[in-house]
Protein backbone atom coordinates (compact mmCIF):
# COMPACT_ATOMS: atom_id res chain seq x y z
CA UNK A 1 0.00 0.00 0.00
CA UNK A 2 1.46 3.31 -1.04
CA UNK A 3 0.77 6.66 0.56
CA UNK A 4 -0.43 9.53 -1.57
CA UNK A 5 1.91 11.97 -3.18
CA UNK A 6 2.84 15.12 -1.28
CA UNK A 7 0.22 17.82 -0.96
CA UNK A 8 0.59 20.77 -3.31
CA UNK A 9 1.60 24.15 -2.02
CA UNK A 10 -1.24 26.43 -0.94
CA UNK A 11 -2.92 27.94 -3.94
CA UNK A 12 -1.22 25.55 -6.38
CA UNK A 13 -3.19 23.88 -9.17
CA UNK A 14 -3.22 20.14 -9.75
CA UNK A 15 -3.71 18.33 -13.04
CA UNK A 16 -6.75 16.11 -13.48
CA UNK A 17 -4.61 13.01 -14.01
CA UNK A 18 -2.52 13.46 -10.84
CA UNK A 19 -5.47 14.21 -8.57
CA UNK A 20 -7.55 11.38 -10.01
CA UNK A 21 -4.77 8.90 -9.37
CA UNK A 22 -4.15 10.17 -5.85
CA UNK A 23 -7.76 9.89 -4.74
CA UNK A 24 -8.28 6.47 -6.32
CA UNK A 25 -5.08 5.13 -4.75
CA UNK A 26 -5.99 6.47 -1.32
CA UNK A 27 -9.41 4.85 -1.33
CA UNK A 28 -8.23 1.61 -2.92
CA UNK A 29 -5.93 1.24 0.08
CA UNK A 30 -8.63 2.33 2.53
CA UNK A 31 -11.43 0.14 1.10
CA UNK A 32 -10.86 -2.95 3.32
CA UNK A 33 -11.18 -0.79 6.45
CA UNK A 34 -13.63 1.90 5.38
CA UNK A 35 -16.86 0.41 6.73
CA UNK A 36 -15.33 -0.19 10.16
CA UNK A 37 -13.73 3.28 10.18
CA UNK A 38 -17.07 4.97 9.38
CA UNK A 39 -19.32 2.64 11.41
CA UNK A 40 -20.55 5.49 13.62
CA UNK A 41 -21.55 7.69 10.65
CA UNK A 42 -25.35 7.92 10.74
CA UNK A 43 -26.04 7.67 7.02
CA UNK A 44 -29.70 6.72 7.63
CA UNK A 45 -30.41 10.02 9.37
CA UNK A 46 -28.16 11.97 7.00
CA UNK A 47 -29.86 10.68 3.86
CA UNK A 48 -33.29 11.16 5.44
CA UNK A 49 -32.41 14.86 5.81
CA UNK A 50 -31.26 14.94 2.17
CA UNK A 51 -34.45 13.29 0.92
CA UNK A 52 -36.71 15.49 3.04
CA UNK A 53 -35.15 18.70 1.77
CA UNK A 54 -35.33 17.57 -1.84
CA UNK A 55 -38.99 16.51 -1.51
CA UNK A 56 -39.91 19.79 0.18
CA UNK A 57 -38.28 21.56 -2.78
CA UNK A 58 -40.33 19.69 -5.37
CA UNK A 59 -38.43 16.48 -6.11
CA UNK A 60 -40.39 13.97 -8.19
CA UNK A 61 -39.28 10.62 -9.55
CA UNK A 62 -37.41 7.66 -8.04
CA UNK A 63 -34.20 7.43 -10.09
CA UNK A 64 -31.14 8.26 -7.98
CA UNK A 65 -27.47 8.49 -8.92
CA UNK A 66 -25.09 8.36 -5.94
CA UNK A 67 -21.79 9.94 -7.04
CA UNK A 68 -18.58 9.06 -5.13
CA UNK A 69 -20.57 6.36 -3.34
CA UNK A 70 -17.65 4.75 -1.51
CA UNK A 71 -18.61 1.31 -0.22
CA UNK A 72 -22.30 2.12 -0.59
CA UNK A 73 -23.26 3.39 2.87
CA UNK A 74 -24.84 6.51 1.39
CA UNK A 75 -27.07 4.72 -1.13
CA UNK A 76 -28.29 1.86 1.11
CA UNK A 77 -30.78 4.18 2.92
CA UNK A 78 -32.15 5.28 -0.46
CA UNK A 79 -32.62 1.64 -1.51
CA UNK A 80 -34.58 1.06 1.70
CA UNK A 81 -36.82 3.99 0.78
CA UNK A 82 -37.67 2.37 -2.54
CA UNK A 83 -35.51 4.40 -4.91
CA UNK A 84 -33.95 2.93 -8.06
CA UNK A 85 -30.25 3.49 -7.40
CA UNK A 86 -27.26 3.72 -9.71
CA UNK A 87 -23.89 4.57 -8.16
CA UNK A 88 -20.29 5.28 -9.06
CA UNK A 89 -16.93 5.90 -7.46
CA UNK A 90 -13.43 6.66 -8.73
CA UNK A 91 -11.90 3.81 -6.67
CA UNK A 92 -12.24 0.32 -8.18
CA UNK A 93 -11.78 -1.26 -4.74
CA UNK A 94 -14.62 0.80 -3.26
CA UNK A 95 -16.84 -0.06 -6.23
CA UNK A 96 -16.21 -3.77 -5.67
CA UNK A 97 -17.49 -3.47 -2.10
CA UNK A 98 -20.42 -1.25 -3.05
CA UNK A 99 -21.60 -3.82 -5.60
CA UNK A 100 -22.16 -6.25 -2.72
CA UNK A 101 -24.80 -3.86 -1.31
CA UNK A 102 -26.61 -2.60 -4.41
CA UNK A 103 -28.98 -5.53 -4.81
CA UNK A 104 -30.76 -6.76 -7.94
CA UNK A 105 -31.42 -4.16 -10.59
CA UNK A 106 -28.84 -1.70 -9.27
CA UNK A 107 -25.57 -0.75 -10.91
CA UNK A 108 -22.25 0.49 -9.52
CA UNK A 109 -19.49 1.53 -11.92
CA UNK A 110 -16.06 3.15 -11.79
CA UNK A 111 -16.43 6.76 -12.93
CA UNK A 112 -14.88 10.18 -12.38
CA UNK A 113 -17.44 12.74 -11.19
CA UNK A 114 -16.03 15.27 -13.66
CA UNK A 115 -16.79 12.97 -16.59
CA UNK A 116 -19.94 11.00 -15.81
CA UNK A 117 -21.23 8.78 -18.64
CA UNK A 118 -24.99 9.41 -18.19
CA UNK A 119 -27.21 11.95 -19.94
CA UNK A 120 -30.62 13.29 -18.81
CA UNK A 121 -31.39 10.15 -16.83
CA UNK A 122 -31.77 10.85 -13.10
CA UNK A 123 -34.31 12.62 -10.89
CA UNK A 124 -31.86 13.09 -8.03
CA UNK A 125 -28.07 13.01 -7.76
CA UNK A 126 -26.43 12.73 -4.35
CA UNK A 127 -22.75 13.39 -3.66
CA UNK A 128 -22.00 13.29 0.06
CA UNK A 129 -19.18 12.66 2.55
CA UNK A 130 -17.10 15.68 1.36
CA UNK A 131 -16.25 14.18 -2.03
CA UNK A 132 -16.34 17.62 -3.67
CA UNK A 133 -13.46 18.73 -1.45
CA UNK A 134 -11.10 16.38 -3.31
CA UNK A 135 -11.49 18.66 -6.33
CA UNK A 136 -8.65 21.12 -5.81
CA UNK A 137 -9.69 24.01 -8.05
CA UNK A 138 -12.90 25.92 -8.85
CA UNK A 139 -12.55 24.66 -12.44
CA UNK A 140 -12.73 21.04 -11.26
CA UNK A 141 -15.78 21.78 -9.11
CA UNK A 142 -17.42 23.43 -12.11
CA UNK A 143 -16.57 20.41 -14.29
CA UNK A 144 -18.11 18.01 -11.75
CA UNK A 145 -21.29 20.06 -11.41
CA UNK A 146 -21.59 20.38 -15.18
CA UNK A 147 -21.25 16.61 -15.52
CA UNK A 148 -23.87 16.09 -12.80
CA UNK A 149 -26.18 18.58 -14.54
CA UNK A 150 -25.90 16.57 -17.75
CA UNK A 151 -26.79 13.36 -15.87
CA UNK A 152 -29.97 14.94 -14.46
CA UNK A 153 -33.23 15.10 -16.35
CA UNK A 154 -34.59 18.63 -16.79
CA UNK A 155 -36.00 19.64 -13.41
CA UNK A 156 -33.89 17.04 -11.58
CA UNK A 157 -32.01 17.92 -8.41
CA UNK A 158 -28.57 17.44 -6.88
CA UNK A 159 -27.62 17.48 -3.20
CA UNK A 160 -23.94 17.63 -2.30
CA UNK A 161 -21.95 18.50 0.81
CA UNK A 162 -18.54 19.97 1.54
CA UNK A 163 -16.44 20.16 4.67
CA UNK A 164 -16.81 23.46 6.51
CA UNK A 165 -13.96 25.72 7.54
CA UNK A 166 -14.55 24.56 11.12
CA UNK A 167 -13.82 20.95 10.13
CA UNK A 168 -10.51 21.92 8.52
CA UNK A 169 -9.52 23.94 11.58
CA UNK A 170 -10.27 21.03 13.91
CA UNK A 171 -10.15 17.48 12.52
CA UNK A 172 -7.63 18.35 9.79
CA UNK A 173 -5.40 20.12 12.32
CA UNK A 174 -5.28 17.40 14.99
CA UNK A 175 -3.79 13.98 15.62
CA UNK A 176 -5.67 11.18 17.34
CA UNK A 177 -6.27 7.41 17.35
CA UNK A 178 -9.45 5.79 16.06
CA UNK A 179 -10.63 2.40 17.31
CA UNK A 180 -12.59 0.78 14.47
CA UNK A 181 -13.67 -2.81 15.00
CA UNK A 182 -10.54 -4.94 15.42
CA UNK A 183 -8.36 -2.20 13.92
CA UNK A 184 -6.68 0.92 15.27
CA UNK A 185 -5.86 3.89 13.07
CA UNK A 186 -3.73 6.96 13.56
CA UNK A 187 -5.22 10.11 12.08
CA UNK A 188 -2.54 12.71 11.44
CA UNK A 189 -3.99 16.06 10.51
CA UNK A 190 -1.47 18.25 8.73
CA UNK A 191 -3.42 21.50 8.74
CA UNK A 192 -3.72 24.51 11.03
CA UNK A 193 -6.37 25.73 13.43
CA UNK A 194 -5.90 29.13 11.78
CA UNK A 195 -6.42 27.94 8.20
CA UNK A 196 -7.92 30.71 6.04
CA UNK A 197 -10.91 30.05 3.75
CA UNK A 198 -10.34 28.42 0.38
CA UNK A 199 -7.00 26.77 1.15
CA UNK A 200 -5.73 23.19 0.87
CA UNK A 201 -5.49 20.80 3.83
CA UNK A 202 -4.38 17.20 4.14
CA UNK A 203 -4.46 14.27 6.53
CA UNK A 204 -2.55 10.98 6.64
CA UNK A 205 -4.10 7.77 7.98
CA UNK A 206 -2.05 4.85 9.28
CA UNK A 207 -3.11 1.36 10.30
CA UNK A 208 -1.50 0.45 13.64
CA UNK A 209 -0.12 -3.10 13.56
CA UNK A 210 2.05 -5.16 15.90
CA UNK A 211 4.94 -4.44 13.54
CA UNK A 212 4.37 -0.69 13.55
CA UNK A 213 2.19 1.78 11.63
CA UNK A 214 1.32 1.08 7.98
CA UNK A 215 0.35 4.07 5.79
CA UNK A 216 -3.03 3.56 4.09
CA UNK A 217 -3.54 6.92 2.46
CA UNK A 218 -2.91 10.63 2.40
CA UNK A 219 -6.02 12.67 1.68
CA UNK A 220 -5.67 16.12 0.15
CA UNK A 221 -8.67 18.45 0.05
CA UNK A 222 -9.54 22.07 -0.57
CA UNK A 223 -12.06 24.13 1.35
CA UNK A 224 -14.64 25.61 -1.01
CA UNK A 225 -16.45 28.65 0.46
CA UNK A 226 -20.17 28.99 -0.11
CA UNK A 227 -19.63 31.83 -2.57
CA UNK A 228 -17.36 29.60 -4.68
CA UNK A 229 -20.02 26.87 -4.72
CA UNK A 230 -22.72 29.35 -5.72
CA UNK A 231 -20.61 30.55 -8.64
CA UNK A 232 -19.77 26.98 -9.70
CA UNK A 233 -23.47 26.03 -9.73
CA UNK A 234 -24.31 29.06 -11.84
CA UNK A 235 -21.47 28.42 -14.29
CA UNK A 236 -22.50 24.76 -14.56
CA UNK A 237 -26.05 25.71 -15.53
CA UNK A 238 -27.66 24.72 -12.21
CA UNK A 239 -30.16 26.77 -10.24
CA UNK A 240 -28.84 26.96 -6.67
CA UNK A 241 -31.87 26.40 -4.40
CA UNK A 242 -30.08 26.97 -1.11
CA UNK A 243 -27.50 25.96 1.47
CA UNK A 244 -27.83 24.35 4.89
CA UNK A 245 -25.36 23.60 7.65
CA UNK A 246 -24.79 20.23 9.31
CA UNK A 247 -24.92 20.51 13.09
CA UNK A 248 -22.26 18.75 15.23
CA UNK A 249 -24.98 16.82 17.08
CA UNK A 250 -26.75 15.88 13.83
CA UNK A 251 -29.51 17.50 11.82
CA UNK A 252 -29.37 20.61 9.70
CA UNK A 253 -29.80 24.33 10.09
CA UNK A 254 -31.22 26.65 7.43
CA UNK A 255 -28.59 29.25 8.39
CA UNK A 256 -25.23 27.66 7.49
CA UNK A 257 -22.19 28.87 9.40
CA UNK A 258 -18.69 27.90 8.20
CA UNK A 259 -17.23 28.34 11.69
CA UNK A 260 -19.74 26.26 13.70
CA UNK A 261 -21.29 23.69 11.31
CA UNK A 262 -19.35 20.56 10.38
CA UNK A 263 -20.51 20.50 6.75
CA UNK A 264 -22.17 22.79 4.27
CA UNK A 265 -24.95 21.20 2.19
CA UNK A 266 -26.10 22.52 -1.19
CA UNK A 267 -29.32 21.79 -3.08
CA UNK A 268 -29.43 22.73 -6.76
CA UNK A 269 -31.57 21.87 -9.77
CA UNK A 270 -31.25 21.53 -13.51
CA UNK A 271 -33.65 24.06 -15.03
CA UNK A 272 -36.80 22.49 -16.49
CA UNK A 273 -37.07 22.16 -20.23
CA UNK A 274 -38.65 25.15 -21.99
Amino acid sequence: MGALAAAPELGAERTDVTQTGDVASAYDAFAPFYDAFTADYNHDSWMADVERWALESGLTGRRVLDVACGTGASFVPMLRRGYDVTACDISPAMVTRAREKIGPGGEVVVADMRRLPWRSRFDLVTCVDDSMNYLLSPAEVRAALTSIRDALRPGGMVVFDTNSLATYRTAFARRFTVEAGPNRFRWRGEGSEFMPPGEIASVSIELVTEHGPVPIGRHVQRHHPIRTLEEACDEAGLDCLGFRGELPEGGQTTEPDEETNTKIVCLAARPPAC
